[in-house]
């Protein structure tokens, strides 16, 4: 089982992953973009720039913790998020891996979580480089690819509580799909 946490940059995707993670004792898979987007965009890049080999590269290094994870996790941004930021900037890359991506979504039991807070929040929240508007508009296209996926997408919370707060009302929302039947 696979819980997907996704939402605009600044929601608090780590902050609630990490913590309903701890709470339900699985483990914690984090963005892979931020990651990789530290070691492979220039430093005076945006989310929103060009980036078709930053996307093909990180859509490769999804598909792959794909295949070598077991059992149930959480995991954040995941495919729905990432093809939200790549048909803005890499089209051509959103075709070339679609049908792998859904494949791998097939593979097993999923579950997204959407995550949203005020634009208010977001903008304390922000600390990467770029246009709010961008950053909540992939957030709601997120939505859209994991409809698109066939995922199974729960409904959405607001992360403008406390955090520990918002961590405990989606823990007892996605605790249901983690336990055995």
């Amino acid at each position: 089982m696979t819980v997907v946490f996704i939402g605009p940059h600044g929601v608090g995707k780590s902050t609630t992953g990490r913590r309903v993670a701890a709470l339900l004792g699985v483990p914690f898979q984090p963005e892979l973009g931020e990651v990789l987007a530290r070691e492979l965009r220039p430093s005076s890049g945006t989310a929103a720039d060009p980036q078709e080999t930053f996307d093909e590269y990180l859509f490769a290094a999804e598909l792959y913790r794909d295949e070598i994870s077991l059992g149930a996790r959480i995991v954040e941004t995941w495919h729905p998020g990432n093809l939200a930021y790549a048909e803005r900037r890499s089209p051509e890359v959103v075709r070339r891996m679609l049908a792998s991506i859904q494949r791998s979504c097939r593979r097993g039991p999923n579950v997204v979580v959407p995550l949203y807070a005020t634009s208010h929040t977001l903008s304390r929240r922000q600390h990467e480089p770029g246009d709010l508007a961008f950053f909540e508009s992939v957030g709601r296209a997120a939505s859209s690819w994991a409809s698109r996926l066939g995922l199974r997408v729960l409904t959405p919370v607001s992360t403008d509580d406390q955090p520990e707060r918002t961590a405990l009302r989606v823990a007892a929302l996605v605790r249901p799909y983690l336990e055995p039947e």
